[in-house]
């Protein structure tokens, strides 16, 4: 835990508001504890599961999760709301590309009295630099550090003064999902009323570009099966994704959920091409899993490689081969931009994109996020672009300018990508199963193929 002031000590009562901050901009962005954010390409309202894991370990005290983005609130609305609670503490998860904005909600708790914390993987990974331009709104940075507390339990630690034991994560309560607004997270091909549940925190790979291991430290932990259970039929959950870095990473407890998850729960996963196997698919599809979403990155080996991505392009046709085999939907996530990729490389990604029977794409750039080894490799080589921070979305900017892969050519492979992609026969094939909500995805696909700087 860090102590940036002293935590007052007095008898007022505890009101305890977590908040997702509004947009900046009326686009729609991704926040979490553990990412460092973007606007998103897909318009998806991010369930505050990471919020609402947070409030769970406070049992006394008035305490409420405010969504701004699933609730569409402007700055004034989020103001007054929060004037009308009076918070004695306010939490909030500010990311990378609207840091600055995030952190007006930082200001707003500071002159209604409020201590304020601040959670992120940008706040860790360069808190002395938060700290001294945000030193008038911003009292305490936490985050989780080895050995030592979840961020929820520092949390309660700062906030109640102490605990009596060394809490772990597999002794978190079910998360608040009855402090979020569930009725607000919906979104065509997933559907309504869906929810994260987090499963698990940490990463053993070592890819050079993810933000996972900034925030827990590559350290794999797991919530008790049970535990999960308790949350899902507490709250009525039938939409569900099992929010994990690696959700297919522990097969043992894999097995163990799909032996309990109730018949009529709806579910997805994230999951590594290497981690999986025939059965174990088969298996999640009989317990109610109807998609997969796999971190491909690459049609590339040597790329993969070099970023140590831990997993071969065999691997990935071999993996959804499975996966359609069990009667599984696909998503299939790649980067363009990696350390090494040019455009004959990227070239490979789309066209190996086209090749495999996935039911639905995403291209992302690869973001130098601060705090990743991708960031100190760009910038002891002078690759980067900008040093703004604004500037680090993974969606919509391309800041680093490798000698064979400069970032005006990574803009132009990704919209690329996407073109070819959705006017590819599984392109329109997944468009027309959405033809209801024709007019979302249009927008998408504009947003996408719109020149951007």
């Amino acid at each position: 835990m860090d102590k940036a002031k002293d935590v007052p000590k007095n008898d007022i009562p505890l009101r305890l508001l977590f908040i997702n901050p509004p947009s900046p901009d009326k686009f729609v962005y991704i926040r979490d504890i553990n990412r460092s954010g973007r606007r998103s390409a897909e318009r998806t309202i991010w369930p505050q599961t990471s919020l609402a894991m947070l409030a769970s370990v406070f049992k006394k005290g008035q305490i409420e999760i405010i969504d701004c983005i699933a609730e569409g609130l402007s700055y004034k609305d989020t103001y007054h709301r929060m004037k009308e609670f009076a918070p004695t503490w306010v939490v909030i998860n500010p990311i990378s590309s609207v840091f600055v904005h995030d952190c007006i909600i930082a200001y707003y708790a500071k002159t209604l009295g409020a201590q304020t914390v601040v959670i992120s993987p940008h706040a860790k990974a360069l808190k002395e630099e938060v700290y001294e331009k945000f030193k008038g709104c911003i009292d305490h940075i936490l985050d989780y550090r080895s050995g030592g507390l979840e961020p929820e339990w520092s949390l309660k630690e700062l906030i109640e003064g102490g605990l009596d034991d060394r809490p772990r994560f597999a002794d978190l309560p079910p998360a608040r999902q009855d402090l979020l607004p569930l009725s607000r997270y919906t979104l065509p091909f997933i559907g309504e009323r869906f929810t994260f549940v987090t499963i698990s925190r940490g990463c053993p790979y070592k890819c050079i570009y993810c933000r996972q291991n900034v925030m827990y430290e590559g350290q794999v932990r797991y919530r008790p099966v049970d535990t999960v259970i308790e949350e899902i039929t507490r709250y009525g959950l039938r939409n569900i994704a099992l929010h994990a870095d690696t959700a297919t990473l522990n097969k043992e407890w894999m097995y163990a959920f799909c032996e309990k998850v109730p018949k009529h729960v709806r579910w997805i996963c994230n999951s590594r091409v290497d981690t999986v196997d025939p059965v174990m698919l088969a298996r999640m599809r009989q317990a109610g899993c109807w998609m997969v979403c796999y971190g491909i990155e690459s049609g590339d080996d040597g790329v993969l490689a070099l970023n140590r991505k831990g997993a071969t392009c065999e691997q990935a046709k071999e993996a959804v081969k499975w996966s359609k085999e069990a009667g599984l939907q696909v998503w299939g996530y790649f980067m363009l931009g990696l350390r090494g990729d040019t455009e004959e490389t990227m070239e490979r990604t789309i066209r190996f994109a086209k090749s495999l029977p996935l039911d639905i794409v995403n291209f992302a750039v690869s973001a130098p996020y601060p705090g990743t080894e991708w960031n100190d490799i760009a910038t002891k080589r002078g690759w980067l672009d900008s040093m703004s921070w604004e500037d680090y979305d993974q969606n919509f900017r391309a800041i680093v300018s490798q000698p064979q892969a400069p970032a005006n050519l990574v803009k132009r492979m990704q919209q690329r990508a996407y073109r070819q992609w959705y006017l590819s026969y599984r392109g329109v094939k997944f468009i027309c199963k959405q033809l209801t909500h024709i007019g979302f995805f249009i927008n998408v696909i504009a947003d996408h193929l719109r020149s951007k700087s």
